[in-house]
């Protein structure tokens, strides 16, 4: 039985829905079996995956005729490929296939392992209770006191499948394509929080748009932290590639990445057993809060941005991670609410969100990809007017409003 509804302007498919126990193994939308759309080769396909560590791993594969993106819908709403003409989107992780959640241990064997052994997507949410580094968290009680908590890596979001899933075909000029879905991150005696995702895009257009919206369902204050690690290999990465952005202060987060600071935008061939290095950025933004970021190939004939609003995400770390191609040649373009810390240190200086009873974290960012020299150039320019003649602060060693330094 559907329980999908057409409307005048759109067409809904609920494919999966825990509250009435519904659940559609696979769906397909697309321009053959809604021909009245007018507008061909786009579709959205809804289906599960079956063996290995897959095995059980709900995925919806968005095409729109130019670009194509797979969400895994079972690990948070992670976005976890995609191509747009013939422009890979993602890299190539150890871990080459989607992991199915239920084969992972967070806090396996250090808190940090568990989660590396699912890492491998395009975009990936890291939070929301907590979203950096692993460790022990010591929180403040009124009386003077700490409690300790164990915190794994990057939070949970990324390894909790949806809830609900709906897909929607909106008929406008173009058609929009639009996957929804509800994660929810909550236990007894715990915060509790409801992550409903809008992911879309147009039909033959260039762009992703992810709107996130977050909800403190319960009846406490809960803190909050998101973290969109986004990252890119080849086409877009490769010796002499680029990151432009609109940094007016960056700083190496420990002394590994120290050593390179003065060749923090550019990257390297790939190396075995290189170590990564992370930097941390406060950008530029237009008055409405508005910034982006840009990564391009060498040639700066490829290039991906993003974009954002800074009055949501007002952190930026850049994850550099060229290694040899059969260990994960890549790098992250990373947009959060605060830096990858340790969240008590995060706390200390003021970067960790309080989420009153029934308030709602609201967060945008789009992915674009430039297919040719002029769109990057474009992008470049667009920069560069945000930055308004100023240069970028570079500090050569760790500070301490970004990160521990002893």
């Amino acid at each position: 039985m559907s329980k999908g509804t057409v409307m005048s302007e759109k067409k809904t498919q609920v494919v999966l829905d825990n509250d009435t126990g519904f659940y559609a193994e696979n769906f397909v939308l697309s321009s053959e079996n809604l021909p009245s759309s007018k507008q061909s080769n786009w579709s959205i396909t809804k289906n599960r995956l079956g063996g290995g560590l897959s095995d059980g791993v709900d995925q919806v594969i968005v095409n729109n005729g130019h670009l194509s993106f797979t969400i895994l819908t079972s690990r948070g709403m992670g976005l976890y490929r995609g191509d747009c003409g013939g422009n890979f989107l993602g890299w190539l992780s150890p871990a080459a296939n989607p992991v199915n959640p239920a084969f992972i241990n967070l806090l396996e064997p250090d808190s940090c392992q568990g989660w590396l052994k699912g890492f491998n997507e395009c975009i990936v949410r890291c939070g929301l209770h907590s979203n950096g580094a692993n460790g022990i968290d010591r929180i403040r009680q009124a009386d003077g006191s700490y409690k300790e908590a164990l915190l794994n890596l990057h939070g949970h979001i990324a390894n909790l499948p949806a809830k609900y899933v709906e897909l929607q075909v909106i008929f406008s000029d173009p058609i929009e394509l639009v996957v929804i879905g509800v994660v929810e991150e909550a236990a007894c005696f715990c915060p509790q929080y409801r992550m409903t995702t809008r992911m879309s895009t147009f039909v033959g257009s260039n762009k992703i748009s992810i709107q996130d919206q977050i909800l403190n369902f319960g009846g406490t204050a809960a803190e909050f932290q998101m973290l969109y690690h986004c990252n890119f290999g080849r086409p877009f990465l490769d010796s002499g590639a680029r990151l432009v952005a609109p940094s007016l202060e960056a700083a190496p987060r420990d002394q590994r990445a120290a050593e390179n600071m003065d060749t923090w935008d550019t990257y390297k061939a790939p190396e075995a057993g290189y170590a990564e290095q992370c930097s941390y950025h406060d950008f530029a933004a237009a008055a409405d809060g508005s910034t982006l970021s840009l990564l391009r190939n060498h040639a700066g004939d490829k290039g991906v941005t993003l974009r954002w609003n800074k009055n949501q995400l007002p952190c930026f770390c850049q994850w550099k991670h060229t290694a040899a191609d059969c260990e994960g040649y890549v790098t992250g373009m990373e947009p959060a609410t605060n830096y990858p810390n340790l969240k008590t240190f995060e706390r200390e200086n003021g970067r960790v969100v309080n989420l009153q009873p029934q308030q709602q974290y609201t967060i945008d960012l789009s992915l674009e990809v430039q297919e040719n020299s002029t769109d990057v150039a474009a992008i470049e320019t667009e920069i560069r007017k945000l930055l308004n003649g100023r240069k970028t602060l570079v500090h050569p060693k760790p500070i301490a409003k970004w990160s521990p330094v002893k």
